[in-house]
């Protein structure tokens, strides 16, 4: 099973809000570009791109290897208004993987309206 990567996701009560990578990414291209502690975000400790569905196979770990070892690190990731990951795990992963302790970033101002909403991201 391969599950799509250009999209950021986040579960709303039943569903799936989902944002398209490439127009956050120009959202956010006007934002002012900060520096902040990698430990800082909750999402070091949290279950990222696995569960139920999409298990932590050696497969989908290896899938998610690739990914981060082909990040291009220049972007920033994106946080959310809360200064919270929404974009740029497999950046942050890099990162902390290379031993640095912190990472550009942008943060949001408001979360735009997901680009949809849907039942399941599979």
């Amino acid at each position: 099973m391969t599950r799509r990567i250009d999209r950021t996701t986040q579960k709303v009560g039943d569903k799936y809000h989902v944002w398209y990578t490439e127009r956050l990414w120009k959202l956010a291209a006007q934002l002012p570009v900060i520096t902040i502690e990698i430990e800082s975000l909750k999402h070091l400790d949290g279950v990222c791109w696995f569960d139920d569905d999409f298990p932590p196979t050696l497969r989908n770990v290896v899938e998610h290897f690739i990914r981060m070892e082909h990040v291009d690190s220049h972007y920033p990731i994106i946080l959310d208004p809360d200064g919270q990951l929404f974009d740029g795990a497999h950046r942050v992963a890099k990162a902390l993987s290379q031993g640095e302790t912190t990472i550009q970033a942008v943060k949001l101002l408001e979360l735009p309206p997901p680009d949809e909403i849907v039942d399941s991201i599979y």
